[in-house]
């Protein structure tokens, strides 16, 4: 996507580069629209029309419907009881669909087959989400791996959320963070310049028309030009407000399988997002050693009451994610995962022995470099596909 020639002479290159309007956009990439069948719309609709009414929230919703029997008749005894306020209700719900489909967007409610599973099972999900880009394979929401972490992180933690996001969208995960400052920059730059810049989620606290912080306009623009998603559960026009952050990471960790703190100080809404992680049962890791000084004390705290697991680098978090804090098995961990895209060529060559395949025989592939070979060795073994031997030799398993 084109940057825009009119940029903020106060923002540096980088932070004009991601300044650029990205909803008014002419690009036909930026604009997906999925046709669905018209009562899974009118369901769509009545959810947010509940979600409208005053003093009604994601969680009243849920459980009106499921008292009532389903969307459909917890509207009805809604209208029943307050016709007045579902009539309102229902001019707001029809605005913000048609606002969403003026400026791009696409609506995926509760009842909707491509709402994403994991998000299902936390405690309060929104019944619907505003989406724009291309909506991940139904294969891929069990690979995702949510990268949080502080808006001022080192120059250490940036290094390390850059490498997290990379390799895991490299080995076809599904990287989901925040679209903030600092570590969620990081990790979605990462991402948008690897092989596989599509593989990733981005949820905003406000309306997707109103990117937050409006110097990351440009870097949302290019994720949905590059087949990423951007989300929200906020209606388009509504601004951002202090309390949409805390409610925003539940969604990130809620759509993911394990959640990563890069960095935290003491304080910080990515102690929030390990919280959530942790009360919605999934694994948590933090990057922590001894050493580290009190930018990293939230992570520090995190291990300490045992909300989450250390690593010490990279290979470690591999290490720890492919074993699982409840004994996940290998086998277990392949099947979640599936064989990690660009790495058959290696996985085929070793298919032709029937034992140890030494690394010069490897590094010896017609068209094979040294950083090619290094990256399929690493996500093959950290998924649990190869085996490393003694001597500098790998083993399929």
């Amino acid at each position: 996507m084109k940057a825009n020639n009119n940029t903020n002479p106060r923002l540096c290159a980088t932070c004009a580069k991601d300044a650029t309007p990205w909803m008014n956009s002419g690009s036909t990439r930026a604009r997906v629209f999925h046709f669905l069948p018209r009562n899974m719309t009118e369901q769509t609709k009545k959810w947010l029309a509940m979600l409208a009414l005053p003093r009604w929230g994601p969680r009243r919703a849920l459980v009106a419907a499921e008292q009532a029997g389903g969307v459909e008749k917890a509207w009805a005894r809604c209208c029943h009881e307050d016709p007045s306020a579902c009539t309102k209700a229902w001019e707001v719900a029809a605005r913000w669909m048609d606002d969403a489909h003026h400026h791009g967007m696409d609506t995926v409610g509760w009842n909707d087959v491509r709402y994403p599973p994991l998000l299902r099972h936390i405690a309060d999900p929104p019944p619907v989400l505003f989406v724009r880009g291309r909506w991940p394979d139904a294969r891929q929401w069990p690979k995702s791996l949510a990268v949080v972490g502080t808006r001022q992180c080192t120059a250490l933690a940036a290094k390390r959320a850059r490498g997290v996001a990379l390799e895991w969208s490299q080995a076809g995960g599904l990287m989901v963070s925040g679209l903030a400052r600092g570590v969620d920059a990081c990790a979605h730059r990462a991402v948008l310049d690897g092989p596989q810049p599509g593989h990733q989620v981005a949820v905003l606290p406000c309306g997707l028309e109103a990117v937050h912080p409006h110097m990351h306009r440009g870097l949302a623009a290019s994720m949905v030009a590059a087949g990423g998603l951007v989300v929200s559960e906020q209606p388009p026009g509504r601004q951002v407000e202090r309390w949409m952050f805390a409610s925003r990471n539940r969604i990130v960790t809620g759509l993911s399988a394990a959640t990563l703190v890069v960095q935290s100080p003491r304080r910080g809404g990515s102690l929030i997002s390990a919280r959530c992680a942790h009360d919605q049962d999934r694994e948590v890791y933090a990057f922590w050693e001894k050493g580290m000084g009190t930018a990293w004390a939230g992570n520090r705290m995190l291990v300490s009451d045992g909300l989450a697991h250390p690593v010490e680098g990279l290979a470690d978090l591999w290490r720890a994610m492919a074993k699982g804090a409840q004994g996940m098995d290998v086998s277990t961990l392949r099947k979640r995962l599936g064989f990690p895209s660009g790495c058959e060529e290696v996985w085929q060559a070793m298919a032709h022995r029937s034992g140890p395949v030494p690394l010069a025989t490897l590094a010896s592939l017609p068209g094979m470099s040294e950083e090619g070979l290094s990256r399929q060795l690493f996500t093959l073994e950290v998924q649990g596909w190869i085996r490393r031997l003694p001597g500098r030799a790998y083993l399929r398993v």
